[in-house]
């Protein structure tokens, strides 16, 4: 006779902050514990963002693929899969901002509440009067295979720029960046002016974040206001 199987009813919804696609999920399990436990006592980085990819993957019901994530979708999924699996409420430490108090408080967070912050963008950027790039958001399997130890923000800054490039766009043809080989694109973002560049960079500022703004009043009578933004402010 067959044992039981545990948990396969858990299922609970949410929406991919990219696409507004719902999808259904489970909470991780102690084999996807293990294995993000094991990448954060490795202390390699690449290892532990590969790990929560992974964990995500394997945790949502539906066909998704790690490849069309954006950076933000998986931050978000990571933490809604994270609350119903250790719990709903992160116990964090602020310290007061009143000039001299220092005193630290503990403030409960719900994270099942983070809301993700979307602005409306322009995903076509002039560059010149007939040349045009269409850009969109890096996707998180860019973002884990760009980052290198010690790599620089600049160079780092740079390669994510590159990734966002979906196409090169002039009057007549739309070259996409999939079809150019990656020394191609490399010339093409050398080739822009820094104002053009800026123009790219400022895309990036766009990306949507997590974020909540947590209040709390300290033992000494003071009011704080706290806004907690990205994966790492959470927990």
């Amino acid at each position: 006779m067959a044992l039981p199987k545990l948990n396969e009813h858990l299922k609970y919804e949410l929406t991919i902050p990219s696409t507004d696609k719902v999808v259904t999920y489970r909470p991780y399990l102690v084999k996807e514990e293990k294995l993000l436990l094991t990448a954060a006592e490795s202390e390699d980085q690449k290892q532990a963002m590969r790990a929560m990819v992974d964990t995500v993957i394997a945790c949502v019901n539906d066909d998704i693929k790690s490849s069309e994530l954006t950076t933000f979708d998986v931050e978000y999924m990571f933490t809604q899969i994270r609350s119903k699996s250790v719990g709903e409420i992160s116990s964090l430490m602020f310290e007061c901002a009143a000039e001299g108090c220092g005193i630290s408080s503990e403030v409960k967070v719900d994270v099942s509440t983070i809301k993700m912050k979307k602005v409306d963008v322009d995903f076509i950027i002039p560059l010149t009067d007939s040349i045009s790039i269409e850009v969109k958001y890096p996707t998180y399997d860019s973002f884990v295979t760009n980052f290198k130890e010690g790599i620089s923000e600049s160079d780092f800054g740079f390669q994510m720029i590159e990734g966002c490039i979906a196409a090169i766009l002039t009057e007549e043809e739309r070259f996409s960046a999939s079809d150019v080989s990656k020394e191609e694109l490399k010339v093409f973002v050398e080739s822009m002016t820094n104002k053009q560049f800026e123009k790219v960079g400022e895309f990036l500022k766009t990306v949507p974040v997590m974020r909540k703004d947590v209040k709390f009043t300290c033992e000494c009578g003071h009011k704080n206001k706290v806004t907690l933004e990205g994966l790492q402010d959470f927990f």
